[in-house]
């Protein structure tokens, strides 16, 4: 389970940093200053959501 959710924040954070070059790159444009915060708090919440679940699993892993 620990690769899984490993292999799943890596693709969560490189969406999260594409998104961030995205906004830098297109600072002061009108379409970038209202969809880009939704672009990248999406991947960071679930960045969150991933490590709460990690977490709540380790303890049933240490058991296996």
């Amino acid at each position: 389970m620990a690769a899984t959710t490993h292999d799943l924040s890596n693709a969560l954070g490189a969406v999260l940093n594409y998104a961030t070059f995205l906004a830098e790159d297109l600072a002061g444009t009108g379409a970038a200053a209202e969809y880009l915060p939704h672009l990248q708090s999406a991947p960071q919440r679930a960045l969150d959501l991933v490590a709460v679940l990690a977490a709540a699993l380790a303890p049933d892993a240490e058991g296996d």
